[in-house]
């Protein structure tokens, strides 16, 4: 008996160390998930219970999936002008500044043949004060940027 008890204890113990802590807030509400699948225009949520409940990705304000947390910011491109709205992963914070990272496809026109050529990924990293954007980091500031969130910078 002793023996089944402890086999029970122990099962519970390890079922409870596997938990997902993963959810979804989108208009309003806050879903609970073990698992999060992403598309291009939805996203699905697979309750503990197997219950399917799917979201269109423009309702979601924040996801954590993984131990990775993402919330929808605005894109700020170099002339501070808000292009739109994306999903940034959250990096770090110090003193009220939020660290985000955006990866986008950078991509270049060839006026000769007037087409797109050279579609790579970037990460772009911008802080955020309050929700407010505060910085976009560029080549010209990430050497004091970067090292007052505690991230070195390699040459």
């Amino acid at each position: 008996m002793i023996i089944t008890l402890l086999c029970m204890l122990t099962a519970g113990l390890y079922a409870a160390g596997k938990e997902n802590n993963s959810y979804v807030k989108a208009n309003g509400k806050t879903y609970f998930g073990t698992e999060i699948r992403m598309g291009i225009v939805n996203t699905t949520i697979i309750t503990s219970d197997g219950e399917k409940i799917k979201l269109q990705n423009t309702d979601i304000q924040t996801v954590m999936h993984n131990g990775r947390l993402f919330e929808r910011l605005p894109v700020v491109c170099k002339k501070k002008h808000i292009t739109c709205m994306a999903m940034m992963e959250y990096i770090t914070s110090k003193d009220g500044l939020r660290l985000y990272r955006y990866n986008c496809f950078n991509k270049r026109c060839d006026p000769v043949n007037g087409v797109i050529v050279n579609t790579y990924p970037e990460d772009v990293y911008y802080v955020f004060k309050d929700g407010n954007f505060y910085l976009r980091i560029d080549e010209t500031n990430a050497v004091s940027a970067l090292p007052f969130f505690g991230i070195e910078i390699r040459n």
